[in-house]
């Protein structure tokens, strides 16, 4: 026997891929062995034959002493990694027909029922399925040696023909597995669904049977349409054996006493098929097509609709784009849109699913648990703080106007910040158990004051370190509207020009930042809206606020706020901090005009540099 790796070129194509034949020793001309190699399909063509006589001389020394330990040994640890490699997975090549040969099942670990790869059954790894790159690499590997010239010895011809079954084998399967791979992937990028009922249904008509011919698995089926009228269908799953094979010969061998008609809906994969069955009329003149139409498009409405990956996505991308939806209600968007029946593969996401879906059913909002309340600390450390916040928020009057005077949330700041509420708290608490306060009255830190309110946003994860304690969130006012300018970068450079100035001059040099805020309007003794942007207030959860407009007050007060910059060492630095003076006029009677800023900055200069000199660059 004689063993050759055959690749068969035509120019740059290849016609034959490289792959090992056995051809029985000729001597007939090289076009008997060519059509032998490529089975006689290309008939006559120009084919060049390079030899290497060394490469086979050598070959031929191969089955004496010494090459046991280099060219042998490495055969023989091909094989053993082929079979190691299958092994666990024997019964897989076994469904796609592809047995391991005879030569290799005389193994005695084979014949005792045993397999090799015993770690792949008792470790705790990940399982792996059969990998097409894998068994394309170990039946390339086998392919080499069988190609080689020591492989043609007598001495092989039991070796030699099992591993090239071998070899047929792990190509076979590795091409079963690119074949399943291509069309999953065409199938995943599809617009279409794998399934339809213009392709995949059947529909026919079975004869009446005698009475006293009825199987018996058929009475209960028999009693129940014979109840119904004709062409009204029922789902006969309810009456199918559980077993398989007894299930395949009932709706085979399925007959009664009437005429019926039969769907069937090959749904594929494991989901099975659907079908239903109807009373039919005895006599062919008294069909009706109508009512045939009209059952059919009535079973097709209630067949399930399985949706590929790329519809599901096209779906998903539409609406992905609506702010503070989570991805488990774009899913069930998507399933209650599209009627998609196919399952979520990953169980918590599954859970979630129902969850939404009893919550969308019931439509009752009792039924859901703020689990944010089992947060955090539960003892009794803070409870005269929690009671005064408590009592401090109780108090107020959380009334205010909305900036523009539309929508339901409005807004009016109880404390600036969580900082604010803080200080203010202890005030309270200061002047009811008197200062300092005693050591049975903890105060807690401004992180943990923030986290007893309600969360801004309760679909973000950071709220679930909320608890939810106060019925009180945070909001901002949202007119924060910028028009750029064409100046803004040379507005920029002055600026940074101006601060590297100051840097550089730093011992002389005193920075200082002015501006006039909004005037404060005072009213009659209740709230009044200011009608600017503020920052995030406090306001009751399920409370209307409410305030005068701006319009009803008696006067105005202008505050000026006056900051002392204190200069960085490098541009990189923060010219954020500092002194900061604030002083208040009356819109009406004292405007802002230069005169009186100028005053303002002296009065402040004279407070800031009292125990100093005063920079001469200002």
């Amino acid at each position: 026997m004689l063993y050759l790796l055959v690749q068969v070129n035509e120019s740059i194509k290849r016609i034959v891929p490289e792959h090992v034949v056995s051809i029985e020793f000729t001597n007939n001309q090289f076009s008997d062995l060519f059509g032998a190699v490529t089975s006689g399909e290309y008939g006559d063509r120009e084919v060049e034959v390079f030899l290497d006589v060394k490469s086979l001389k050598a070959g031929k020394r191969l089955t004496m002493s010494g090459v046991h330990d280099t060219i042998g040994k490495a055969f023989v640890n091909r094989i053993m990694n082929a079979i190691w490699y299958i092994d666990p997975h024997l019964s897989t090549l076994h469904a796609r027909s592809c047995n391991l040969p005879v030569f290799f099942t005389q193994l005695k670990t084979y014949q005792d029922g045993e397999t090799y790869n015993k770690f792949y059954h008792t470790s705790h790894h990940k399982k792996n399925p059969l990998s097409q790159q894998k068994l394309v690499y170990l039946s390339s590997s086998l392919e080499l040696s069988v190609s080689q010239p020591w492989a043609n010895n007598d001495v092989w011809n039991q070796v030699i023909p099992a591993t090239l079954s071998l070899i047929e084998i792990l190509k076979k399967y590795a091409g079963y597995l690119t074949i399943t791979t291509t069309n999953m992937n065409i199938l995943h990028h599809s617009d279409g669904s794998a399934r339809n009922p213009e392709n995949d249904c059947t529909m026919y008509r079975i004869i009446a049977c005698k009475n006293e011919n009825l199987n018996d698995i058929y009475s209960q089926l028999n009693y129940v349409l014979l109840e119904k009228q004709m062409y009204e269908y029922i789902d006969i799953k309810q009456y199918l054996p559980i077993d398989i094979m007894k299930r395949y010969r009932f709706i085979k061998e399925l007959q009664l006493t009437f005429p019926i008609g039969v769907y069937r809906y090959h749904q594929g994969n494991y989901l099975g098929t659907i079908n239903y069955v109807w009373r039919v009329p005895e006599n062919e003149d008294e069909l009706n097509e109508t009512l045939k139409a009209r059952m059919l498009a009535r079973i097709h409405k209630e067949l399930p609709q399985y949706f590929t990956r790329q519809m599901r996505k096209n779906v998903l991308n539409k609406y992905s784009y609506i702010r503070k939806v989570t991805p488990a209600v774009l899913r069930m968007l998507h399933f209650d849109l599209t009627g998609n029946a196919a399952v979520t593969s990953d169980v918590i996401s599954r859970d979630i699913e129902e969850r939404l879906r009893l919550i969308l059913t019931l439509a009752d909002p009792n039924i859901i648990f703020d689990l944010r309340t089992n947060n955090g600390f539960k003892g009794t450390k803070f409870n005269e703080f929690w009671n005064e916040t408590d009592a401090y928020f109780n108090e107020q009057n959380l009334l205010a106007v909305d900036e523009r005077r539309h929508g339901t949330i409005l807004y009016m700041p109880l404390a600036l910040s969580v900082r604010d509420l803080r200080e203010i708290v202890t005030e309270r608490l200061k002047i009811i158990y008197s200062d300092p306060l005693p050591f049975t009255i903890h105060i807690p830190s401004d992180e943990w004051i923030r986290l007893q309110f309600c969360p801004t946003n309760a679909t973000t994860t950071r709220s679930m370190h909320h608890t939810g304690q106060f019925n009180v969130k945070f909001k901002v006012q949202g007119r924060l509207l910028r028009k750029s300018s064409d100046d803004a970068h040379y507005c920029a450079a002055l600026f940074r020009y101006l601060r590297e100035f100051c840097i550089h001059y730093k011992q002389w040099t005193c920075l200082i930042s002015a501006d006039d805020k909004h005037k404060v309007p005072i009213g009659e003794d209740v709230a009044v809206s200011t009608g600017v942007r503020n920052r995030r207030s406090m306001v009751a959860q399920n409370s209307t606020l409410a305030a005068a407009d701006h319009d009803f007050t008696k006067l105005s007060i202008t505050p000026s706020v006056t900051f002392f910059i204190s200069i960085p060492n490098e541009i990189s630095g923060s010219f954020y901090d500092g002194q900061v003076f604030v002083s208040y006029k009356d819109a009406t009677f004292e405007p802002s005009n230069a005169i009186r800023h100028s005053t303002e900055f002296l009065n402040a200069l004279n407070i800031q540099y009292a125990h100093q000199m005063t920079p001469p660059i200002l």
